[in-house]
């Protein structure tokens, strides 16, 4: 008895394992002699992480290992938990999906029914027709059926429905995911042949599955008593019908007599049909609610990223002598690629600084976590610009495999000298505002970060002469915002803003061009990081 194990690192990389041991454990040691067997190329997964079995009734059963970060089954911490098919395994930045091979394994497609047998086909655009005895019987089984939302739970008990309702001596269900797809059988009642086989016509389950038909066949051979070649490889009745649903099938249900003598008749292949329509609901709705479990599980991890997310963020604006700073960030999705950052370093000049990540959401995000790890080391401590940047550059360069870099403007303030020392890296250039006026500052044009290892930045340095000076640094989310008519917002509207606010101090500015943009946009959703950094120097 065997399952394959899919497994999905956090880079996209996929690879599907075989497991038939009766023990397996998965963990990140590499060789036997550590005792695992199924090693993951993921750091924060435990050396013994944790550990897969199977039972005497070939259940099968993932285990915890006290390892350091959990093992999780459907999102849930579990310390030991039956693994059915279908099941998603999380362990470290890994995502594995279990597939039990136990009842394919016990599954043999064979042949069309002997030709001693009469084979009755209707298809999906002939209706069904019932006596109104059968009819209530279907209204009561739905609502039995109605609040099973496990899909093995739901799918065994239309199975024993319809071995009950329509006297089956074998009978099995599969669910199906489409023409490149095998069906998947996840119950089977009745005897089985020797070696625990279970054969099906596969004519009957793929003219049900690709056709949507309800096959019925009746053996019209004259034989009361049959032998044990005849139960194993003939029947004497059978009956297939697809699991179907808004013209989607999503599985089959079969079931048949090997022994018993007695037909099925065109009101039983209908009744028939009619239960996988119920089975069929019922698949829907238990993936619409694994849909909406997966939907509120990625709502609660965004949401916690974005509180992670604005912990790099500086917690409150920066009044620091004659210097006042404040900015905001408003991602485009639930969590952001841009970064600002403003500290005062032990030699009294001040880093301020204002980057882009290439792209959006998670992968962006995490790239923005990390350069403020390498902004906070580098530019930290009393170094110099230049050799910060080219270090930084450096670090992206050489730990980051997909083809993404970071725009910005990095910089330290000299309050004393009243001049801001910066860096431009493919980034929009700042504005200044001095003496009521409004200029674009001209600045060298530069490769953003993450391009070339060896690349030569140069500093510049922006003279803060006026009493009080203003620098506005911001990323291209504010001139690309769109309205409904796809309109961008463009630099002439922020000049404008600027122009109407000259007086006012850092933090009322952020505020008044995030206002002009919000209404400007209005309903238009944003679909960019939007960053704006006011700094004042009085």
């Amino acid at each position: 008895m065997s399952a394959t194990i899919q497994i999905e690192y956090a880079d996209g990389r996929r690879q599907s394992v075989q497991l038939s041991a009766a023990e397996t454990v998965i963990g990140r040691a590499s060789n036997r002699e550590q005792s695992c067997e199924l090693a993951l190329e993921d750091q924060i997964v435990s050396r013994r992480h944790a550990r897969i079995t199977h039972d005497d009734q070939g259940h099968w059963w993932i285990e915890d290992l006290q390892s350091k970060n959990g093992t999780f089954v459907n999102d849930e911490v579990i310390k030991r938990a039956r693994l059915k098919s279908g099941d998603r395994i999380g362990i470290g930045g890994c995502r594995l999906e279990f597939t039990s091979a136990l009842a394919e394994s016990r599954v043999v497609m064979s042949d069309t029914p002997s030709e001693a047998s009469q084979t009755s086909a209707f298809s999906s655009t002939q209706r069904l027709v019932l006596p109104q005895q059968r009819l209530e019987r279907l209204y009561d089984l739905n609502e039995r059926l109605t609040g099973k939302f496990d899909r093995d739970a739901l799918l065994g008990e239309v199975l024993d429905i319809c071995m009950e309702l329509l006297r089956f001596e074998r009978g099995g269900i599969a669910v199906w995911r489409g023409e490149s797809h095998p069906p998947q059988w996840v119950h089977m009642r009745g005897d089985r042949g020797p070696g625990g086989e279970f054969r099906i016509s596969r004519s009957l389950v793929d003219r049900a599955l690709t056709k949507a038909e309800r096959i019925l066949v009746n053996d019209t051979a004259d034989c009361v008593d049959p032998t044990a070649s005849m139960i194993f490889n003939r029947i004497r009745s059978a009956m297939c019908v697809p699991m179907s649903y808004h013209d989607s099938v999503r599985g089959v249900v079969y079931g048949d007599r090997v022994s018993s003598a007695g037909g099925y008749t065109r009101e039983d292949i209908d009744f028939f049909a009619a239960l996988g329509r119920l089975g069929a609901m019922g698949l829907a709705n238990c993936q619409l609610l694994e849909e909406m479990r997966n939907r509120q599980q990625v709502e609660i991890q965004l949401n916690l990223a974005r509180q992670i997310q604005n912990g790099l963020f500086p917690t409150e604006p920066l009044r620091h002598g004659s210097v006042g700073i404040d900015a905001v960030n408003d991602p485009g999705q639930r969590i952001s690629g841009d970064y600002y950052d403003f500290f005062v370093r032990p030699d009294g000049k001040i880093v301020v600084l204002v980057a882009d990540v290439a792209g959006k959401g998670v992968p962006a995000s995490l790239m923005t976590a990390n350069l403020q790890a390498a902004v906070r080391v580098t530019l930290g401590r009393d170094s110099d610009l230049v050799e910060a940047v080219h270090e930084i550059n450096h670090l992206i360069c050489n730990n980051v495999t997909e083809c993404r870099f970071i725009t910005g403007i990095f910089g330290l303030l000299d309050p004393d000298a009243r001049n801001y020392t910066c860096i431009t890296a493919g980034h929009p250039a700042p504005y200044l505002i001095e003496g009521g006026q409004v200029r674009p500052v001209v600045t060298a044009p530069a490769l953003p970060l993450g391009l070339e290892p060896d690349y030569k930045y140069e500093p510049q340095t922006i003279e803060l002469s006026g009493r009080p000076s203003k620098l506005v640094m911001f990323s291209d989310g504010i001139p690309d915002a769109e309205n409904e008519a796809d309109e961008p917002y463009g630099l002439d509207r922020l000049v404008d803003v600027l122009r109407n606010a000259v007086d006012k101090a850092p933090g009322d500015l952020v505020g008044r061009i995030r206002t002009s943009i919000r209404q400007f946009t209005r309903s238009h959703p944003q679909t960019d990081d939007i960053t704006i950094l006011a700094m004042q120097l009085d």
